[in-house]
């Protein structure tokens, strides 16, 4: 039904009022003349509306004598008729050609190219291989081999495991997941030892291949053997027998953070003064609409981007920016030496946790507090955790 009623506009009709006492004989010989007409409405006895083609509109007036009727037109509708109506007006029609013309244009290249999936890579990084690779904004979209450039940076890029390059209007979608990279490992075939990694207390030792070269209790530093792939032999005096060292050492490790307590910290307080500028980024170009200088000694930024676009995937090269300088003032508060010590703790405690590998498990916490004369008084914050410490060592001149 849609469709039919979209033909009926491009090729045009006309409504049409049909008055007389015969309305019954017009309508059989527009039939008979295959005329074709339709959401035919009768007003009253003697009124109908419809609607007819231009060409069958053409040929009622044969239809109207001979039965008597007769023929007025109430609307015309179509793209025949809008056309005529606009047909002096070059300057529109030439208009909108161009328009046209250019929004295919710049709808043929790619002007944004959004990634998402990636922890470890930084996004700078994915953007400058995408590049290398022919995908980048400005670039002609029907250009693009999406298999191909999978398949090379899948070998140029160890740290991928899976990515996915889809062209979506003027946008690039780049869907991946990272690799997760084991540390390299001896092969099973070739002896190793298995060492510390760092200092510690040993508490746990699993032995699958190898002997002991520690005990639990024992400290050892970075570097010590602790279970040793050489295997003395019976009876043969300096004779060993070298082998794959496997299994796995838990030690008790320590990490330590100091902070100093400070009863002063500086707030922010806004002023409610501010200012906004604009610019316009065309294409690549920025260009700043006011050129208004900051006034302010202190303040923050509140940065809206406003891109053209039409639907999700539809993005045109430009775009608004508008920054807000929102004037800040600057004040010391003191508070209390009770708040300033919660403060020092939770900063050393934060500053410990990201040199605290995953794997361990934190089991104690151990709070000290030391006045230097110099420095002031500072917190010192010691996690006591468990952690697996060896790693595989080949053992060389075998």
């Amino acid at each position: 039904m849609l469709l039919l009623r979209l033909w009926n506009y491009i090729r045009g009709y006309v409504i049409i009022l049909v008055e007389g006492y015969f309305l019954e004989k017009f309508m059989n010989i527009c039939t008979h003349r295959q005329i074709l007409l339709w959401d035919i409405k009768r007003h009253k006895n003697c009124i109908m509306t419809m609607k007819v083609t231009i060409n069958g509109f053409k040929l009622l007036r044969m239809v109207a004598r001979k039965s008597k009727c007769r023929v007025r037109i109430v609307r015309k509708k179509g793209l025949p008729f809008l056309f005529s109506r606009y047909r002096r007006r070059k300057a529109f029609f030439a208009g909108a050609i161009i328009f046209v013309g250019l929004v295919y244009l710049m709808t043929s290249f790619i002007w944004s190219v959004e990634i998402t999936g990636n922890k470890e890579l930084e996004t700078a990084y994915v953007e400058s291989v995408l590049s290398s690779h022919g995908i980048k904004t400005g670039v002609l979209k029907y250009g693009i081999d999406s298999k191909k450039i999978v398949s090379d940076l899948m070998l140029d890029v160890e740290k991928l495991s899976w990515i996915s390059i889809n062209v979506r209007g003027t946008k690039v979608k780049v869907q991946l997941r990272e690799r997760i990279i084991p540390p390299e490992l001896v092969p099973k075939d070739e002896p190793c030892n298995i060492v510390a990694t760092k200092e510690g207390i040993i508490k746990q030792f699993v032995v699958k291949e190898g002997i002991e070269a520690a005990a639990p209790g024992d400290t050892v530093k970075k570097g010590d053997i602790l279970i040793s792939g050489k295997i003395p032999i019976k009876n043969e005096k300096d004779k060993f027998r070298l082998v794959h060292a496997m299994g796995t050492v838990k030690a008790r490790t320590w990490y330590e953070e100091e902070y100093p307590v400070l009863q002063e910290v500086v707030e922010k307080i806004a002023t409610g003064r501010e200012y906004v500028d604009y610019s316009i980024k065309l294409f690549t170009k920025n260009i700043d609409l006011f050129h208004k200088n900051n006034k302010y000694q202190y303040y923050e930024i509140v940065e809206n981007n406003k891109k053209l676009t039409i639907g999700e995937d539809l993005v045109f090269p430009f775009e608004l920016t508008e920054m807000k300088y929102l004037e800040v003032q600057h004040r010391t508060v003191k508070i209390s030496e009770e708040d300033a010590r919660k403060n020092a703790e939770e900063n050393a405690l934060k500053l410990i946790k990201e040199q605290i590998p995953e794997n361990a498990e934190m089991v104690k916490t151990d709070i000290k507090y030391k006045d230097d004369e110099l420095e002031g008084l500072k917190v010192q914050v010691t996690v006591e955790c468990i952690e697996e410490i060896g790693i595989m060592e080949g053992i060389g001149g075998n």
